[in-house]
């Protein structure tokens, strides 16, 4: 218990000492993998820190396939439950089967090959202390997540404790249950640590968002398989010339640890998305203006209101829920101030009040319906 004392900030050197490297099923490994090592450190080194200990600690990890992501989540969690009394551990996964056939035997496994494996009870859904007074304390639970439920995943909170939640195949959990888990990070003098583990499978949502809009809030980790020990470099190489190359979304997401370029409801892919966000209109005065406006529909879609002069695109204004008369309005003041020489109307759904509002009122404006074939 003493030895195990020592580490209570420091994962790495817990995982080190607890599990027996070098003997029977792990007869082949002297330790935690590389990029394993570097995550446990960095948990380590946040925990170590006086001004950041009590901050929490959010990590990202996009990786390709075979790597051993499920291996860290039982590393983490091992040491999560054993360090600390009273500590509170959340899992999740993209499904329920892939947590309960999946990632959760992964964990059991950790726990069993563990020197301090009496000291916790294995169970279907959860693991727990021993001691029968503190049982319902000091514990993890496997939660399967339901974006008709999120409240599941309420009540994180652990004043003056450890909390511990980590998302296993986190590309496809739901925007919705990353909102919830954004409030267990209230607490004040917490252990707090987020740990999102996954395949890049979509460039859209709250995983992508990680490594891109909300970057500055994660500590962020995108591994390739073929840089990684114990992978199958032979055979990854021949999935790579098999799909097409080192460009090709499939190598992107399973082998690279790369978001794709383009998303299975996606019309431009991001790659060129990019790039002309980076470009740089040049003598587009002299072109034709065009003003467009795409009516908002319902719920949190707003209507905005644009122009394009040749490759010179602006964004002039937004509205959240304006009825046509307004969206009217609002369009023939910028009509007046901008003097465009044509104007786009989303003539679908509510688009077509704003339609017949202008014309009533004498201004001319093509109509753009997105269904439509091409003429």
């Amino acid at each position: 218990l003493d030895n195990i004392c020592r580490f209570v900030e420091d994962p790495l050197g817990y995982i080190k000492f607890i599990m027996p490297w070098g003997e029977g099923e792990l007869a082949d490994c002297q330790g935690p993998r590389t990029w394993q090592a570097e995550i446990l450190a960095a948990i380590r080194d946040h925990l170590q820190n006086p001004e950041t200990r009590f901050q929490p600690l959010l990590i990202s990890v996009a990786s390709g396939k075979g790597i051993g992501k499920s291996a860290l989540v039982g590393m983490i969690s091992q040491w999560a439950m054993s360090t600390c009394s009273d500590p509170k551990v959340v899992l999740t996964a993209n499904t329920e089967p892939q947590l309960r056939t999946k990632t959760w035997p992964e964990v059991n496994k950790w726990f069993t090959l563990a020197l301090n494996e009496h000291w916790f009870n294995l169970e279907a859904e959860s693991i727990s202390i021993k001691d029968p007074t503190r049982k319902r304390l000091w514990r993890m639970d496997r939660i399967a997540w339901s974006e008709n439920r999120p409240e599941a995943f309420a009540g994180l909170h652990n004043m003056g404790k450890r909390i511990v939640v980590i998302f296993d195949e986190a590309s496809t959990i739901a925007d919705k249950i990353w909102e919830v888990t954004d409030g267990a990070l209230t607490d004040e003098k917490t252990e707090i640590i987020w740990v999102a583990f996954g395949n890049p499978t979509r460039n859209t949502g709250r995983f992508k968002e990680c490594f891109g809009r909300l970057k500055h809030r994660w500590l962020k980790f995108q591994i390739d398989s073929r840089t990684v020990e114990g992978t199958n470099k032979e055979q990854i190489a021949r999935e790579v010339e098999d799909y097409g190359g080192e460009e090709e979304d499939h190598v992107k997401i399973w082998v690279r640890g790369l978001f794709p370029s383009q998303s299975s409801k996606q019309f431009i892919p991001s790659d060129l998305v990019q790039a002309a966000r980076k470009y740089k209109a040049l003598a587009y005065e002299s072109l034709p203006k065009i003003l467009s406006v795409d009516v908002a529909r319902f719920g949190d879609d707003q209507t905005v209101i644009g122009t394009r002069q040749g490759r010179k695109a602006m964004v002039l204004a937004k509205y959240h829920g304006f009825d046509t008369v307004q969206v009217a309005e609002r369009t023939i003041e910028f009509i007046l101030k901008e003097k465009p020489n044509a104007v786009v109307v989303d003539g679908d759904g509510l688009g077509a009040g704003v339609v017949d509002q202008l014309r009533a009122r004498g201004y001319k404006c093509f109509e753009f319906h997105g269904a439509e074939k091409a003429n």
